[in-house]
């Protein structure tokens, strides 16, 4: 019995998709007033920005749990039933992430537009 050599088949739209990907950029068209080192510094602003949000969001998620047993009253005040530690844990950090998104949004747009 001899071996046949494995064919892969695949659809047209997968040939298309996988023969752009290997093509990206090319089909850019870019306007003539484009800068090429402004939007270069406009993106390396923006990326040290949302590396200093991520590291300050990620120091104080990582202080709640210290916070939490360092300060054992939290477990036992109770908001509505429910221990104060679990609603600093479950419910606070949720706002705090929305104004850490909405703040790194306003500050990469005002990088973006101070070229």
């Amino acid at each position: 019995m001899s071996r046949q050599r494995r064919v892969a088949v695949v659809s047209p739209q997968t040939r298309l998709a996988l023969a752009r990907r290997t093509a990206a950029g090319r089909h850019l068209v870019l306007p003539p007033d484009f800068d090429a080192p402004a939007a270069r510094r406009a993106f390396r602003r923006q990326r040290r920005l949302a590396g200093v949000t991520v590291l300050a969001l990620a120091a104080l998620l990582a202080a709640l749990p210290l916070l939490i047993a360092t300060v054992p009253q939290l477990g036992r005040i109770r908001w509505a039933g429910i221990p104060l530690s679990w609603l600093v844990v479950g419910v606070f950090v949720h706002p705090l992430l929305l104004l850490a998104a909405v703040g790194l949004l306003r500050l990469a747009e005002r990088a973006e537009r101070t070229r």
